[in-house]
């Protein structure tokens, strides 16, 4: 009897101890296998730039060439159908440039204004205390070169750069404005070729050919759409182009360079938006432009038409251009005392 209770108690202690057995876990040979859940994924969200009515803004009057520019880019942009935004050209003259260019940065931050950019971007906070300089704007690209021309009446004796400069005597050379594009040009062809100069500076391009015309000064710089069919029509004689290489617009006038003289002098024509735009805004804009100047379109309504020498650069290197052109451009006006 004591045995078959002694083996009555051993079975119960075995059962409750299997009971409280933990369930068994994998062995490291046998790695427990994870339910796999699908993460769906989000969608990409679309972009929201532009939420509102962009501004194409010309910092001269309607005409000139800020305004050329950025009309032209709009028309071709709806033409082409490069984008749906709505696009206002905006004009805000004055101060050289000074009043657009406060008129955008004054809305930092907002990619809804894309500004017209040309020499005066540097050449004004240079000389005028406008309180802000290029480099509080963002560059977006530069779309081409607009370069200066060397010209002479087609009725004086000189034929080659080498005749002006063996001139002998002080050359008038007139240009438009004081520190201007034509001023720099001018200064540089003193200083590197030794071409004694006095400047004369006139009120628009239109006084400067007048003057030329009438044997009133000896040379004249200006850019080729000013003067090309006084060119064709044999009136003036070019002697030089400030680009880096001959144009395919005017492939028979030598560039200075290839004559022995680095001067090296053109107003860049380029689009700004204001300081601070995000990463989206710049995307949307290079790419609508790359676009723009691939068309043929832009090719035969804006480079052809005004003479203007392809140099697209996208922002970044456009900025570091800027930098360049800031550098030429402080150093000259410095040497003419109009920086103040």
């Amino acid at each position: 009897m004591k045995k078959l209770l002694l083996l009555i108690f051993i079975l119960t202690l075995i059962i409750v101890g299997c009971a409280q057995e933990p369930a068994s876990q994998p062995s490291e040979e046998e790695p427990a296998v994870e339910a796999e859940v699908e993460e769906e994924e989000e969608p990409a969200e679309e972009s929201s730039f532009p939420e509102r009515p962009i501004e194409f803004v010309a910092s001269y009057a309607p005409g000139g060439g800020h305004d050329t520019l950025m009309r032209t880019m709009l028309k071709i942009i709806q033409d082409e159908g490069i984008s749906d935004a709505s696009i206002n050209v905006v004009n805000k003259p004055g101060g050289s440039g000074a009043v657009g260019m406060a008129y955008v940065n004054g809305h930092a931050g907002d990619g809804h204004y894309l500004m017209a950019a040309t020499s005066s971007l540097i050449t004004t906070p240079l000389t005028s205390d406008v309180g802000l300089t290029f480099r509080d704007l963002t560059p977006i690209a530069r779309l081409g070169i607009d370069p200066e021309l060397l010209l002479v009446n087609a009725e004086s004796d000189y034929e080659t750069l080498d005749d002006l400069i063996n001139a002998g005597k002080v050359l008038n050379i007139g240009g438009t404005s004081t520190g201007g594009i034509e001023h720099i040009a001018a200064i540089k062809l003193q200083i590197i070729a030794g071409v004694d100069i006095n400047y004369i500076p006139y009120q628009g391009d239109g006084e400067v050919v007048a003057a030329l015309m009438g044997n009133q000064i000896d040379m004249v710089f200006t850019n080729p759409n000013s003067a090309i069919d006084y060119i064709k029509s044999g009136d003036f004689r070019p002697i030089a182009i400030t680009t880096e290489e001959r144009v395919d617009l005017m492939p028979d006038i030598p560039t200075f360079k290839e004559l022995g003289y680095d001067i090296v002098v053109n107003i860049y024509r380029g689009v700004m938006a204001p300081g601070g735009v995000s990463d989206e805004v710049v995307a949307y804009y290079t790419n609508m432009i790359e676009e723009l100047v691939a068309t043929e379109e832009w090719q035969k309504d804006y480079i052809e038409r005004n003479l203007i020498v392809e140099g697209y650069l996208p922002g970044e290197e456009f900025g570091e251009y800027l930098e360049e052109v800031y550098l030429l451009y402080e150093e000259t006006l410095t040497e003419l005392g109009l920086i103040k």
